[in-house]
Order: C-alpha cells, then sequence, then structure tokens
C-alpha cells in the first residue's frame, strides 16, 4: 500500500465521520428546538383551556346562555373536533346553556376537562424524553370510566 492510498483512505474516514457528527448534531439540535416550541405552545394551550373554563364555570353560576354560547365556539376552536372525548365536553357545555340546575353540568364539565389537561400533560412529558423512551403514548381516560370510579368510591 503507498502513502497516497493511505492518505486518501484516512481523508475520506475523516470525512465521513465528520459527515455523521454533523447530521447527529443537526438531528440533536432540531429536535430540542422542537421539544421547546412544542412543550411552550402546549403549557399556552392548557393556560387557555383552564382560563376559559374559569369564564364558563361563572357563566353557569350566572345562568347566562349567550356567554356560555359564546364559550362554546370557543372551545370549538380550542379543541379537537375529532376526538370524542373533547366532543363530550363540547356537548357538555351545550348542555350547559340548557339544563341548568337540573344536573350540575359545572362538576362534569370541569372533571372531562381536567381528564384532558392530565392526558396532554403525560403527553408533554413523554416527548420531551430522549426518542429510545417511546415505548407507548399515554392512553387518556374516558369519562365514563372516570366517573364510575369515583362513584363507586362515594357508594
Amino acid at each position: 500500500m503507498d502513502l497516497t492510498t493511505i492518505l486518501s483512505s484516512g481523508v475520506v474516514a475523516g470525512l465521513v465521520a465528520g459527515l455523521v457528527a454533523g447530521l447527529v448534531t443537526l438531528r440533536t439540535t432540531e429536535r430540542k428546538i422542537a421539544i421547546e416550541n412544542i412543550t411552550q405552545q402546549r403549557k399556552l394551550w392548557r393556560d387557555k383551556v383552564r382560563e376559559k373554563s374559569l369564564e364558563v364555570a361563572k357563566g353557569y353560576k350566572n345562568n347566562d346562555a349567550s356567554k356560555l354560547k359564546e364559550l362554546y365556539g370557543e372551545f370549538q376552536l380550542i379543541l379537537n373536533p375529532e376526538d370524542d372525548n373533547d366532543k363530550s365536553i363540547l356537548d357538555t357545555l351545550w348542555q350547559m346553556q340548557n339544563e341548568h340546575k337540573e344536573k350540575d353540568l359545572i362538576i362534569e364539565f370541569t372533571e372531562k376537562l381536567a381528564l384532558l389537561l392530565k392526558h396532554d400533560w403525560e403527553r408533554a412529558k413523554l416527548e420531551a424524553k430522549p426518542v429510545w423512551h417511546f415505548w407507548g403514548k399515554p392512553k387518556r381516560i374516558p369519562y365514563n370510566k372516570f366517573k364510575n370510579k369515583r362513584d363507586a368510591k362515594n357508594s
């Protein structure tokens, strides 16, 4: 083997190692930026859901159907229209306009939102972990199962 072959092999190996290191660094940086942005946006979303739920509680307490209708529209824009659990939250909010005090719907509404926020928090925690920790995604507890557990406890 002559000197030029050895030198060119060393240069090629160095270039490949540098390229791989650069790609790993780029991927790590992109992932870090994405996680920070998504986590921050999710925090803002959770805060908005909490804020709007307090407005719903006030509107329900004051029997303000027009305010509840307005908040229903806002929740339509911040919840997932394709998720059955989110639709159930919207259904409860819609009922709150008409069925005031026959059922204490504010408790049902806040429990459903609590389950949503807990699920989102668990997803955010999982996504912030390294890639090799993605063994599954957190499951959202349906309200009926939660309510049944609560009812059983209180019996």
